[in-house]
């Protein structure tokens, strides 16, 4: 796969392809209780050899975009801060599903609005699709309103009973949607807004 590195406004932030080095970095993130609060459909620990399958796996399908995201540390240094894709990617209608992880102490730091902004900048604007969904539980408070009060997403409906909860029963999700429209007329601004009012994801003088 050929090499691809896309950088925020302010160059704090970096998206790179997922590579072996990234492996381990992963399977810690995907195993972080923190983390998995509000996916625990999803295995509770994942093995480097598990990661390592997975991203191989994925990297064959041209219906997923993964990238690892990395952030300048004290020492100016790009380190493991987390990943975001965009899957089942439709390239007759153009549209794709979006999730995000953010390593727990990166948790608070205001990384989650320059991230996507650069996911969604690249898909609607490099890649060309018309639509990004995002799905979630009913409970995850913390995306939701970022997705409503930040990014301004369109909520679309509730899939009753969806996500099988580990410890019984099931789960409502909920999903939003921006459309490359939007994007244009108003959720890239209030990216924008909000990464100049947290002082990250662009430059000083922006």
């Amino acid at each position: 796969m050929a090499e691809l590195a896309l950088y925020s406004p302010d160059k704090k932030i970096r998206f790179t392809l997922p590579s072996p080095a990234d492996d381990e970095a992963v399977a810690k993130l995907r195993s972080d209780p923190i983390c998995r609060k509000y996916v625990r459909f999803l295995p509770e620990s994942v093995s480097v050899a598990e990661v390592t399958e997975y991203r191989e796996s994925r990297a064959k399908n041209p219906h997923n975009l993964d990238f690892i995201v990395s952030a300048l540390n004290a020492q100016g240094e790009y380190q493991f801060a987390g990943l975001c894709n965009v899957f089942l990617i439709d390239e007759i209608h153009m549209w794709g599903d979006a999730g995000i992880w953010i390593t727990s102490d990166r948790h608070g730091q205001g990384l989650t609005t320059p991230i996507l902004y650069m996911l969604l900048e690249h898909v609607f604007e490099q890649r060309g699709l018309h639509r990004i969904t995002f799905m979630t539980g009913v409970d995850n408070a913390p995306m939701r309103g970022w997705l409503e009060k930040v990014a301004g997403a369109r909520l679309e409906g509730t899939f009753k009973d969806c996500w099988k909860e580990p410890t019984g029963g099931y789960l409502d999700v909920v999903l939003y949607a921006i459309l490359d429209s939007e994007w244009k007329d108003r959720v890239k601004d209030s990216l924008v807004k909000k990464m100049k009012e947290r002082g990250l994801g662009l430059p000083k003088d922006a």
